[in-house]
Parts: C-alpha cells; sequence; structure tokens
C-alpha cells in the first residue's frame, strides 16, 4: 500500500484507476499489384475507389486489372485497405539496382583533452561526412563475414579526402549499406539516411540536427564519390529544421524534429545515452500535394536508436531480461539498411566502459553546424559532448560536417514508359518485409489479387518484359489439366512451382511466428486464371472438349498439393466484371470478393461468423462467375479444401465454402475458427501490454482475469465461443516462473462450428404413435 503524504491530520484522497479493458477494432485488408502510376514501395489507406485512382490511375493493363478490381472489391465492404503499388522494371524494378552501395563515416576523436586516431581508446569521437562506393553482392558477403578487408579492420581512424577503394574503408568509424540496393533518380526520388547523436535531444532548444539534403548525380564506382550535389531547399514540401515546440514558428513535422524527437520513444538526452546514435531512413518522392511536379515530400521509412558499444544493453520495453542495444542488430528489423561499427570503435573485445555513474566512457557525436555554434555558445554542452570549441573546429576542417541526409543508393535512371513485370517473388518479399511490424500495420487478411496467375505466366511463358497477356495460355498450365501425378521434369510441375513460388511468400509471411510469419493474418489466394478461363472470356466448364474432372478438378488440386497451413484459403472461382478503363466483360481474381465477405461478416456478427451461405455469402457486384459447380462438384471441390462459389436460382452466385487450407482434421480447418483465434489472439496482445513491469503478484493476476473476462464473455454471449477458462493464478505462475520475470496467462477455448451440413430426417408414423416415447423424452 502506498504511503500517506499528508503530516498532520487530515483527509488525504487517492484515485486508482481499475477501469482497464480491452478494445476492439475493425477489418483491414492488405493487397500488392500493379498499377498505371503512383507511388511504389509504399503502403496507402485507400477509403474509396476514386481515392485509388486518383492515386494510382486507371488499369491499361491484365496485370493493372487484377490489382485495380480487387481492391475494389475489397472496399465494397467495411473493411480498412492498405495497399502497396509494386514497381514496374526487371529484377526488383525501378528504383533498385544491381549494386550495393555504401555510406563510409569518416571519424577523428579526443582523448584525454588530446587529438588521437586511435578508436579503442575513450573519448568523443566524431562522425564526419561520408563517401559513397558501390560493391557487388560478393563484396557484400565478404564485408558481412569480416573477409572483405586484407589485413582485418584499422583501429586507425582515416581520413576520407585519402579513400579510394574498398579496402580503405577498414579504418572508417561506420559504414551504412544500402542492402535494399535502392537508386535515386534524376529527381532525386529515392532513400536518403541520416544520422543524429544525443547531443540535440532537448525540446527546448531547436530542431536542427539536419541541415541539408545531399544526393548523387551519376554512379559512384570503386573509386567512391568525391563529392555530393545538394538538392535545393525549393524543391522540398517539407522544412529540414523547426524552432522549438513551444516557439512562435513551430515547423512541425520537420525532418531535424523527426530525428530528434519522434524516433525514439524515450528520453535518450541523459549521459546514459551518450554512446547512442538515432538512425532515420527517409523516402523521398514526388509530392502529391503540389501542382510542381518537381517538388519532394518526404516519408520516415524506419527510424532506429542503439549504442556504437558492442555488449551494451538496455532494459526491454516487453519486460523480462534486458536485451542487447548495440546499432548493428537493427539489420534483422530493417529492410533497407545494414549498419556495421568499427570492430575498434564498438569495443569489441572488452565493451565500453562505464564511469561510476554508469555513463559511457566513450561518446559519439556528429560533427554539424549546430554543434558547433553550441560548443561555442555553451560551457555546459561542451562539458556533455567531450570536447571543447577549439578542438571541434579544428577536427572538422578534416571530417567536414556530417549534418545532412545522405543518399542511399547509388544513382540509377528510371524508365518512365516501360511495363515490365520483373521478379514478382523479389517485389513481393519488399513489399510484404514493409509491413511485417504489426504494431505499425494492423493487418487481418492479405489478398494475393491474382499475382501468381501473372508470375506462373511469365515463368513458364519465359517472358521477360512487359508481355503479361491473361488471354493466352502456355503448355505448363496445360499439363496441370490431369489426375496423374506430376513428375519433376513435366511442364505442369514447373507451372505449380512458380504458383507456389508466389504462395509460399505470402503463406510464410502470414503463418506462425514460430516458423518466421506475423501469426496474425489470414492469407486469401487465387486459382490460376488459366484453370478456369481461357481467351477473353472462354469459361473451361463451358468447352465441349473439356471434363469438370480433369481439367478443372485436378488442376486445381495440383496447384494447391502443397499447400497446407490454417493460415491461407482458396475461393475457387474468377469474377467476371465491366471494366470501365477498357469498356469489356473482364475476368478479375476473387480472392478481393473474399475478403470482402469477411469484412462484411466480421461487421455484422464477428470473425467467428462464416463468410458463406445465404445469409453473408451472397456476391452482388460481380456479373457472372468463371465456374458455377453442381452439388457433386462442389462435394469433391470442398474434399480438396477449395471452397466453391456457386450459382442458385434467384439467389446468385454464392460464396458457399470456408475451409482454409489446412490438410489435417482439426477446428483451425474452418475460416471461423482460425480468425476468431486471430481475432481473439490480437486483443488479449494489446490489452496484456498494459500489464508490462507490473508485480507479479495476486493483486495483478487477479485483475488480469477481471480484465479479460468481460470481452470472453462478450465473445461467447455472442455466439463466439462455446466455453472458455482463464488461468493466472499460482497454479501456472510458480516460484520458478516468477523468478523468471515471467507471467503466464492461459487461455483455454472452445470455438463454435457451423452447420455445414444439415441432414434432415422425416419419419412416418402410426396415428396412434406416442411422440414422446417414440424420440425418449
Amino acid at each position: 500500500m502506498a504511503r500517506r503524504t499528508i503530516q498532520s491530520p487530515g483527509v488525504e484522497i487517492r484515485e486508482s484507476d481499475l477501469s482497464l479493458r480491452t478494445v476492439s477494432q475493425g477489418t483491414t485488408t492488405y493487397l500488392a499489384g500493379f498499377a498505371n502510376n503512383g507511388p511504389t514501395d509504399e503502403v496507402v489507406g485507400i477509403s474509396n475507389i476514386t481515392d485509388f485512382e486518383q492515386i494510382y490511375g486507371g488499369p491499361r493493363t491484365p496485370a493493372e486489372r487484377y490489382f485495380y478490381h480487387s481492391v475494389k472489391a475489397a472496399l465494397n465492404s467495411t473493411s480498412s485497405v492498405l495497399v502497396n503499388r509494386l514497381p514496374y522494371g526487371s529484377d526488383s524494378g525501378q528504383g533498385f539496382g544491381s549494386k550495393i552501395s555504401v555510406l563510409a563515416y569518416p571519424t577523428s576523436g579526443v582523448s584525454n583533452n588530446e587529438f588521437t586516431g586511435n578508436m579503442s581508446l575513450s573519448g568523443t569521437w566524431l562522425l564526419g561526412k561520408p563517401k559513397q562506393f558501390e560493391m557487388d553482392q560478393e563484396d557484400y558477403l565478404k564485408l558481412k563475414n569480416g573477409e572483405l578487408f586484407t589485413n582485418g579492420w584499422s583501429s586507425t581512424a582515416g581520413p576520407a579526402n585519402t579513400w579510394s577503394s574498398l579496402e580503405a574503408l577498414s579504418s572508417a568509424a561506420v559504414l551504412v549499406v544500402n542492402k535494399g540496393q535502392t537508386v535515386i533518380d534524376g529527381t532525386f526520388n529515392g532513400y536518403y539516411v541520416g544520422l543524429a547523436d544525443n547531443t540535440n535531444i532537448n525540446p527546448a532548444s531547436a530542431f536542427d540536427a539536419i541541415q541539408s539534403v545531399q544526393t548523387v548525380t551519376q554512379s559512384a564506382g570503386t573509386a567512391g564519390l568525391t563529392a555530393f550535389t545538394t538538392v535545393p531547399q525549393g524543391r522540398f514540401e517539407f522544412a529540414l529544421t523547426a524552432t522549438p515546440e513551444f516557439g512562435d514558428n513551430p515547423a512541425a513535422g520537420s525532418v531535424s524534429q523527426v530525428m530528434e524527437d519522434k524516433i525514439t520513444g524515450y528520453d535518450i538526452s541523459t549521459d546514459e545515452f551518450n554512446d547512442t546514435l538515432n538512425v532515420g531512413v527517409f523516402k523521398l518522392k514526388q509530392s502529391v500535394f503540389s501542382k510542381d511536379a518537381n517538388r519532394l515530400d518526404y516519408l520516415l521509412e524506419e527510424g532506429y536508436n542503439g549504442s556504437i558499444g558492442y555488449y551494451r544493453q538496455i532494459n526491454s520495453e516487453n519486460g523480462g531480461a534486458p536485451v542487447n542495444f548495440f546499432l548493428e542488430n537493427t539489420e534483422n528489423d530493417s529492410r533497407n539498411i545494414d549498419i556495421i561499427v568499427n570492430p575498434y570503435l564498438s569495443d569489441q573485445t572488452d565493451g565500453i566502459k562505464l564511469d561510476v555513474d554508469g555513463n559511457p566512457l566513450k561518446r559519439i557525436r556528429i560533427a554539424s553546424q549546430s554543434l558547433s555554434s553550441n560548443l561555442a555558445n555553451n560551457a555546459a554542452l561542451s562539458a556533455k559532448a567531450g570536447i571543447s570549441s577549439a578542438k571541434f573546429n579544428s577536427i572538422v576542417e578534416e571530417i567536414k560536417f556530417a549534418d545532412s541526409l545522405f543518399p542511399l543508393g547509388s544513382y540509377g535512371e528510371t524508365k518512365l514508359n516501360a511495363k515490365e513485370i520483373g521478379s514478382i517473388p523479389a517485389k513481393l518479399e519488399r513489399a510484404l518485409t514493409r509491413i511485417r511490424n504489426a504494431e505499425k500495420f494492423n493487418i487481418d487478411i492479405i489478398c494475393e489479387a491474382g499475382l501468381g496467375t501473372i508470375n506462373t505466366y511469365m515463368q513458364t511463358a519465359s517472358l521477360t518484359a512487359d508481355g503479361f497477356d491473361d488471354t493466352k495460355t502456355t503448355d505448363a498450365i496445360e499439363d496441370l489439366r490431369t489426375s496423374n501425378d506430376l513428375s519433376e521434369t513435366a511442364k505442369g510441375e514447373d507451372a505449380r512451382t512458380n504458383y507456389t513460388t508466389i504462395f509460399n511468400k505470402f503463406a510464410t509471411f502470414c503463418g506462425p511466428i514460430k516458423d518466421g510469419g506475423r501469426g496474425d493474418v489470414l492469407f486469401v489466394a487465387d486459382p490460376l486464371r488459366q484453370i478456369l478461363v481461357n481467351g477473353k472470356n472462354n469459361k473451361i466448364q463451358q468447352d465441349k472438349n473439356k471434363n469438370f474432372y480433369t481439367d478443372i478438378y485436378w488442376a486445381l488440386r495440383h496447384q494447391f498439393e502443397l499447400a497446407n497451413t490454417s493460415y491461407a484459403t482458396v475461393f475457387a472461382n474468377w469474377m467476371q466484371v465491366y471494366d470501365n478503363y477498357s469498356g469489356l466483360y473482364v475476368y478479375v481474381p476473387s480472392s478481393g470478393y473474399g475478403a470482402a465477405k469477411m469484412a462484411s461478416t466480421d461487421a455484422a456478427v464477428g470473425p467467428w461468423g462464416a463468410p458463406a451461405g445465404f445469409n453473408r455469402g451472397i456476391i452482388t457486384d460481380a456479373a457472372d462467375i468463371a465456374l458455377s459447380p453442381n452439388q457433386r462438384q462442389r462435394d469433391d471441390l470442398y474434399t480438396a479444401n477449395l471452397n466453391p462459389i456457386a450459382t442458385f436460382q434467384d439467389r446468385g452466385n454464392v460464396f458457399f465454402g470456408q475451409k482454409t487450407l489446412l490438410k489435417k482434421p482439426s477446428a483451425f480447418d474452418r475460416i471461423n475458427v482460425r480468425r476468431t483465434f486471430l481475432y481473439l489472439e490480437k486483443i488479449t496482445k494489446k490489452t496484456m501490454e498494459f500489464f508490462l513491469f507490473e508485480n507479479n503478484t495476486l493483486f495483478t493476476r487477479t485483475r488480469v482475469v477481471n480484465t479479460l473476462t468481460p470481452f470472453f464473455e462478450r465473445v461467447k454471449a455472442d455466439d463466439g465461443l462455446y466455453d472458455f477458462l482463464i488461468v493466472c493464478d499460482e497454479r501456472n505462475n510458480t516460484p520458478e516462473v516468477i523468478d523468471q520475470n515471467e507471467l503466464v496467462v492461459d487461455i483455454y477455448l472452445k470455438p463454435v462450428r457451423t452447420a455445414e451440413f444439415i441432414l434432415v430426417n422425416f419419419y412416418a408414423t402410426r396415428t396412434d404413435t406416442n411422440f414422446e416415447e417414440l424420440i425418449g423424452g
């Protein structure tokens, strides 16, 4: 119990907040695909199809139609929709190159008030203006494995003006490697990186960590770039610097404010963090808010804070044991950069030593104009920085200022008119990595949107340019039409392999956390178009030379033969819609429609409802479907975990199945059960975050149960569960568990099953039969 604060007789009022409750959330659907224009490599929220058209334009090609109409279908629900335009171009697409660029930051330091070049000594180390180099994949792997430099890393800081090869970078202090292989185009669009130390992290001071944007206008080469080009500030829709938050003219959202105030969620201005850097990865892109096409806006792509010390630790925000705080560890979270610190600067042998107050004896500072000014006018800051104004000015003459955003990629031309499909797996991998952070991107459903069809056709037809034509087929897809096993050398095996490559990207991403997935998303896959439709609008089902079982059923079975996961489902059909841009009826994937039905079901009854049947599965926004199976055909499709969409007289087209692609008999072989668990797990996780760092006592454990129980009771009352049990007491929180700083909550659920098979029995009885006796009542 808290002690009283009054010291003489009186009444003291105390307030405790025991009102914590669970908070529900809406459904969010994510789609990636090709579009005519608009930002690439960026997740954008779309509220209606008009917004999509204004940003990405109308569809002009089959690939663009798949994306457009899948988004349009998903919007026909209560779902929030996030989209990501994949770039056109070979390999990873426009905005990406074949080389890996690296920014090498030089350093010079002061130890015991004297200049030093030995990075293993304590003291203050200034990072100066970097130089940019290019390397290939082989050199990059050598760098990662510590094999790039003949004599290993150098402990002696070298001046950047003497670096003329990759070998010379052994004397650099910090390397920022562009592992994403992004490039800067002729209008300066691309990714940039900025660094800031903790001397400026003070809301009472100006936000001025970033003074300019440096870019490249030519390829690097092994000798590195001798100079960057400064982007004129008149090109920006944003401010680089800002006055204090309470000043007369605060420039909210300036790059410097983001660098100093937004990247970390905690105060790093104290001496404890003198060895840390803020790292911001920004995307500069064409502004959508200006009529001037040359104006640039920015997006903070990634932000990290970490120590240059190899063994530095910090308390985990999730509780438990302290976690490593070394800056290099950000590589596991970043899809764009690797940060490599010279092992002598990071003290990999013994670690950065601490003083009696627990503060690091090695400081890292950015050579900046603001630091120069502050050192000259603020003695206290000079002491914090660990360097005098005179010594700073002497050092900066050699290493130059580094208070800029520097180009993360090398220079690369952009082909504005090309619509080359390129490598869909590589593009999809990057797009999915962008949304891996579940805290930032709350996503419930991901749609394939026909990407598997595009990849399978492009690969099996051996096309590399903009040759995707969905009215044509290939021998490989035709070879799927067999009840025989697919041999390893058959073209049909090639078709399945090329589709499975795309399927596995999605399924692994959505799958269990223990298998490297997010563990909180359901993937909706699509069958290959050519299995169901040939030419422009020729249904395979209506082809007199085709047979349902050989040409459709077995082809679909072969396509999904290797799939075995409860985190994915497929609706075995394609939808016919009218396309305003071509003036034609076209067939588009069903995954967007499936996602819309799930979102509508969530709003109507909850994720425990089946998104199928005559109550929740009727399709109103499609003119026709490619396949309308009868009862026997639906039986066979459903047995193979392929959800039918069927046509019923007077009722239209209806989703008529809700199986996942899990092969073993389990409650999770149904969509409603899988999505119920995903929903409950998300809500529970968000609720339990408020119990982090609470004492593991009977009071806390009781609060956990009391907070969660009303939510699960509501779900039960809404027919979402048959029953549940929440255990959080001494039975699962033994002394051994408590000593590990862990709190265990066990939740047992009886998920609701749906009535998919209704058996009605009619009995004829004698006139004098007693019904109560007949049924044993």
